[in-house]
């Protein structure tokens, strides 16, 4: 078991030399993996996502149409939403800063929970706890949460090309504000971070 953070950093390591890490949060991720008693193992530092699902609740036959780290524009989508070949449903999505960590301990793992709480991810938890055999946490067996409240679904299926165009203005707008507040955390936690003693 001592092997899993020296192999979770390699395969981020390896993750990021293939452009699959985004870069607005290789920082936070530095700082997180600093301490020698957490490990993150994914991440997201926030993004929109044009989705097509075949029904609702099956993301197992979901299909990405188009994802943006970043802020976005109504012609962008409006390309994106064109592309889409009709099938299933269609969902707009502004997702928030997203981070599991393990944890070496409950200890650590419940530091970092209430550190992200008090930059503003209120939805960080303590997602997992792994026990041996005899009821004890195993190490490296707990998974942290980080997670912001910064979220946004819009339902577009159904909905006559016109109208979409009429209404992407505020939808826009209003995603780009929370892609804008969901990555303004990333600053902070790492502040907390560094200035916190593992």
């Amino acid at each position: 078991m001592g092997d899993i953070r020296s192999e979770t950093l390699r395969k981020l390591d390896e993750a990021a030399s293939r452009g699959l890490v985004d870069e607005d949060v290789m920082p936070l991720l530095h700082s997180i993996n600093t301490a020698d008693d957490l490990v993150t193992t994914s991440s997201c530092s926030g993004r929109f996502q044009l989705i097509s699902v075949p029904s609702t609740g099956d993301k197992a036959g979901s299909c990405i149409i188009g994802k943006w780290h970043r802020t976005v524009s109504e012609y962008e989508l409006m390309q994106a939403i064109d592309s889409w070949d009709g099938r299933g449903e269609l969902h707009l999505l502004v997702q928030p800063l997203l981070i599991h960590v393990r944890a070496k301990d409950i200890a650590s793992g419940a530091r970092l929970r209430n550190i992200a709480q008090e930059c503003g991810l209120k939805f960080s938890t303590i997602r997992s706890v792994k026990l041996d055999p005899d009821g004890k946490v195993i190490p490296w067996g707990v998974v942290v949460e980080m997670l912001g409240t910064e979220r946004m679904e819009v339902p577009l299926d159904g909905i006559e090309r016109d109208t979409l165009f009429r209404c992407m203005g505020p939808w826009v707008r209003r995603g780009n504000e929370l892609l804008i507040r969901t990555k303004e955390h990333i600053p902070r936690l790492i502040e907390a971070l560094d200035g916190t003693d593992p």
